[in-house]
């Protein structure tokens, strides 16, 4: 943090900037915006230039309005830097405000957060800030992270975070470059047990999400995507409108789970749709089992979640917490007892295929050959070694505008493939698509119908070859 992209454009700091107001937590000054009965809570960490920065306060305010209470606290004690005082440059002032300091301040805040009836927090730290919201990371301290163009945060920081973490990084960024945000996104996709998104937004420098000129479009819009981001990933954008009696099949107990199946129960032939976190009831992927049913095959839709899918509007939920009810590792285990009630009843040949959430659930049956085919669609979770380790053919569409398995991900998944010739393998990227647009498209969007369709097809040619 000592080059000086960190304290290009110092804001002009407004004590009373802001909707909310200032009062005493845990011992420090805080600006707070939302409301206080909010069981939810959300921490942002400022950069040195400190919690009166009007940016800053902005984005408290705009994160407020998505239900949560939030809280910017002065870890300077109303000594930011000052870039115009001479006397004292970056490396003075950090020995009076250090990194290690703001973890220790941050303690008697979240505790002063937990006796107002808080129940979850997440922290968001910007530059200085971010080394903070990672050490509460490592000690799992908050049940959410994100760092927004961080410094000082290191390899074995990344390592050691045990809460699911997003980190937005610049393309121009001096103090945290794209290299070593990669090597952070190598690091957690090797984990897998913790959630994480990693994303380098291009054209811009260290400190875009809050030292932007206001009157200035394009750092204003690059700033608000990155703001989209924190507040809520790709992963649950375009939510399906649930209906529990979509589809022409019907829904009967198998495996101790509730499941919708469509297609001859006589069929010796089975493909198991694996849902993404909206769980058995959307309808657009009941309509694909329809359409799978229709060429043959016997097609199960188990239902996960026990009737709890994640549901976007539970503000006191999110996806952090509601996974923790719901992890892959879960599911793989909640599958075995579908698949031998399955055979029981004489089906000799399964494929699985596995969207979103259930990507990881298809590629782990993959690596113990329960399964004859896998194919993951724009999956979530799935990292290089789960690649290198599955033993049947396997099919991955990806979509060119995924950002939780970017096609950097899949081009990593496609080189380990094809030095793999002894599994079948197909690997291919949608152009023009997001994450999710096998299922979450809009009935009345031709060109996403037609994509959609078109994976659909993919997917089911995959299994006509290989489950039979």
């Amino acid at each position: 943090m000592s080059g000086p992209q960190c304290c290009e454009n110092p804001p002009t700091l407004n004590p009373v900037s802001g909707s909310g107001h200032v009062e005493k937590l845990g011992g420090l000054d805080v600006y707070v915006s939302g409301s206080p009965d909010s069981k939810l809570c959300v921490l942002l960490i400022s950069d040195i230039f400190g919690y009166e920065a009007p940016n800053l306060r902005a984005l408290a305010d705009k994160v407020a309005a998505s239900g949560f209470y939030v809280v910017v606290p002065d870890y300077f004690h109303g000594d930011p830097f000052d870039p115009s005082n001479q006397e004292r440059p970056i490396p003075v002032w950090i020995k009076d405000h250090g990194a290690d300091k703001g973890f220790e301040d941050t303690k008697p805040v979240l505790e002063a957060l937990k006796s107002k009836g808080v129940t979850a927090i997440g922290a968001a730290g910007m530059c200085w800030g971010a080394k903070v919201v990672v050490e509460l990371s490592k000690q799992e301290l908050i049940q959410a992270a994100a760092l927004l163009h961080p410094s000082f945060v290191t390899v074995d920081d990344i390592k050691s975070g045990k809460v699911p973490i997003a980190i937005l990084g610049a393309e121009i960024d001096n103090m945290s470059p794209p290299a070593l945000l990669k090597q952070f996104e190598e690091i957690l996709a090797s984990k897998p047990e913790v959630n994480s998104y990693v994303k380098i937004h291009p054209k811009v420098s260290h400190g875009w999400t809050v030292r932007y000129d206001v009157n200035e479009p394009e750092a204003v819009k690059a700033a608000e995507e990155a703001h989209k981001e924190m507040l809520g990933p790709q992963c649950c954008e375009n939510p399906p409108a649930l209906n529990p009696v979509s589809g022409s099949g019907h829904v009967e107990k198998l495996g101790g789970l509730d499941a919708y199946v469509s297609g001859s129960p006589d069929s010796k032939l089975c493909v198991l749709l694996v849902s993404d976190v909206f769980g058995y009831e959307a309808p657009n992927l009941r309509s694909l089992a329809d359409k799978v049913a229709a060429s043959g095959f016997y097609v199960v839709v188990p239902d996960y979640f026990y009737g709890d899918p994640y549901d976007p509007s539970q503000e006191e939920r999110p996806m952090g917490v509601w996974m923790k009810d719901h992890g892959a590792d879960k599911g793989f285990e909640d599958t075995k007892p579908v698949l031998e009630a399955l055979k029981s009843k004489g089906v000799t040949a399964i494929g699985a295929a596995g969207m979103c959430w259930g990507g990881k659930v298809a590629v782990e049956l993959s690596k113990q050959e329960l399964v004859q085919a896998a194919v993951l669609l724009h999956p979530s979770l799935v990292t290089v070694d789960d690649i290198k380790s599955g033993k049947v053919p396997i099919a991955i569409l990806g979509g060119e505008l995924d950002e939780v398995s970017p096609p950097a991900l899949l081009k990593q998944f496609e080189e380990i493939l094809a030095s793999k010739p002894e599994v079948k393998s197909f690997v291919k990227i949608h152009p023009k698509v997001s994450h999710g647009w096998t299922l979450r498209y809009d009935l009345n969007d031709q060109e996403a119908v037609k994509a959609a369709e078109e994976a659909h097809k993919e997917m089911l040619d995959w299994f006509v070859t290989y489950v039979k």
